[in-house]
């Protein structure tokens, strides 16, 4: 009886050990950038961001590569023929 109970044991902390390493870091890394978010601190942080990439993308002469803008007229028109 007594082997049986600490095969139990080993058996149980081996896996929540394997847990922790694998399952457990990647739930704690998703719960700190949910907390980053819940926060006001972190909203604003991020809405700055936002605003500073928009403000330096609008100082560029040119927002879009010549394929991307191609690719976009292309995908704009063949909506317009479908909605025609």
């Amino acid at each position: 009886m007594r082997l049986f109970i600490y095969k139990c044991i080993i058996v149980f902390v081996g896996i929540y050990l394997t847990y922790n390493f694998t399952i457990g870091k990647k739930i704690d890394e998703y719960e700190n950038q949910m907390k980053y978010f819940i926060t006001d601190q972190g909203r604003e942080q991020f809405r700055d961001f936002i605003r500073k990439e928009l403000k330096n993308s609008l100082d560029n002469e040119n927002l879009l590569d010549i394929e991307d803008r191609v690719l976009i007229k292309k995908f704009i028109e063949k909506l317009n023929k479908e909605l025609n």
